[in-house]
């Protein structure tokens, strides 16, 4: 059968053709923007993507046309698929339908690190023995790809509470019937498709109200939205973590000595983690309760988690080049980026300077809709650069004229200008942005050489 993906370059979609392709599908796609390390997956498959959305991919005569949520009404393409009666569906009903029936589901939700979450315990299931499905919005490292079919009952999948498709605005995970599902927070965010948190709520509302009374609920019982959300109505099993021990799974953090794991009143264990930051401690909390409820052994979980290296533009440690350190991170929410700068700061603190260079391109930060919480995310670090792209709908200059620490660039070049007299060994790089970092590498590079 032959598949044809409109939007195939997005995380989401990408992910889907791998597992179309590993599944025996003939795969083809076409998008207008192709980033790594989506891209170089695709190109890994050897599936070619057609740069563009004209009508002419029409004549491939694909049997169904995938139909991803960056198309929308009164595109050429998308009315010749309606008045053409060509069969098409969306991605998460493809996979619900394709891939998810019948397998023992683990869905990881959430605002925030869902990514990270769905990866640790794809790698933890892998690491002991098992071969999971799984799909991930990110490259985990290490990993291959990201998603595959897996031979094993159980599959791991990232939970996207954005809109399905133009025909179809649930969100993504009402169509993945989950046995597992771990909530890790919910805030507002999507602003062009959620007005407020009413709709992100009833949107969660929705996915508890389909999911059978035998389903296991693992959330985080910390986020107060979370709880109001339990409020409106519930009806499966639930399990809570967090960080003190009222709840069934808890945390202590021993500074310069990992983190210890409690269930209950009962100590579990203790780890070391390779990747860093109180937010990762609570996802990785969360990943651990998720697969204890599943049947795994804490003990073999606790032993994996050391062993997880994390995953690709996640706080990503790309090297130290002239003793400066450099991370790069998909933050795109004021409370990501608050996390991430935080997780740095802490682990080396009077090491050098934290130097973070940013791109605001998610839709919500560039809308200005948290631009209060945003103005104020970077107080911690020592000099920040913002660049300021010209699909900014507000003005950031003004925005940020009271914030020392805080320089407004133009484009990637002004990098140069105002970090090459700075960087000395010692000091930290942390470059953040949804879109691709690679122009951003490529300045630094030129700055402190290979």
């Amino acid at each position: 059968m032959h598949i044809h993906i409109l939007g195939i370059s997005g995380t989401f979609m990408g992910s889907l053709a791998a597992i179309a392709k590993e599944s025996g599908f003939q795969v083809t796609g076409s998008d207008l923007f192709s980033y790594p390390p989506i891209s170089d997956q695709l190109n890994d498959l050897g599936i070619k993507v057609i740069p563009n959305y004209d009508l002419d991919q029409l004549n491939l005569n694909p049997d169904l046309i995938v139909i991803g949520n960056v198309m929308t009404r009164g595109m050429p393409l998308v009315e010749a698929i309606l008045n053409g009666d060509i069969p098409y569906t969306s991605g998460p009903e493809w996979l619900g339908n394709n891939i998810l029936k019948d397998r023992t589901v683990i869905a990881v939700s959430g605002t925030h690190g869902k990514t990270t979450t769905a990866s640790l315990i794809a790698f933890i299931l892998q690491d002991l023995g098992y071969d999971p499905g799984y799909l991930i919005g990110g490259v985990p490292i290490g990993f291959s790809t990201s998603a595959t079919r897996g031979s094993d009952p159980y599959f791991v999948i990232e939970a996207d509470e954005y809109d399905t498709a133009f025909f179809d605005k649930r969100s993504k995970f009402i169509h993945y019937n989950p046995n597992f599902l771990l909530i890790n927070n919910i805030e507002f965010d999507h602003v062009d498709i959620f007005s407020d948190m009413s709709e992100i709520y009833w949107q969660f509302h929705q996915l508890l109200r389909l999911i059978p009374s035998d389903t296991t609920v693992i959330a985080n019982g910390d986020d107060k939205n979370i709880t109001k959300l339990f409020s409106q109505g519930f009806w499966s099993k639930k399990v809570t973590f967090g960080k003190s021990n009222q709840h069934d799974w808890s945390m202590d953090l021993i500074p310069d000595d990992g983190v210890t794991f409690s269930r209950g009143n009962e100590q579990i264990g203790q780890i070391r983690p390779q990747i860093i930051g109180q937010h990762n401690m609570m996802n990785i909390l969360g990943a651990t309760a998720a697969l204890s409820t599943v049947g795994l052994e804490n003990k073999d979980v606790l032993k994996s988690i050391d062993r997880f290296p994390g995953v690709k533009r996640r706080l990503e440690f790309l090297g130290e080049h002239s003793g400066i350190k450099i991370f790069d991170d998909f933050a795109h929410h004021p409370t990501s980026i608050i996390a991430s700068i935080d997780s740095l700061k802490d682990k080396y603190q009077g090491d050098g300077s934290l130097y973070t260079i940013t791109e605001i391109a998610s839709n919500t930060m560039k809308k200005g809709t948290l631009r209060e919480e945003l103005v104020d995310s970077f107080d911690r670090a020592d000099l920040s650069l913002i660049v300021n792209n010209k699909d900014i709908e507000w003005d950031i200059e003004k925005e940020y004229t009271n914030k020392d620490n805080t320089i407004i660039i133009e484009n990637h070049e002004e990098i140069m200008d105002h970090l090459s007299d700075k960087l000395k060994s010692g000091d930290i790089i942390l470059i953040m942005t949804n879109r691709t970092s690679v122009p951003i590498r490529e300045v630094l590079m030129s700055i402190i050489g290979e």
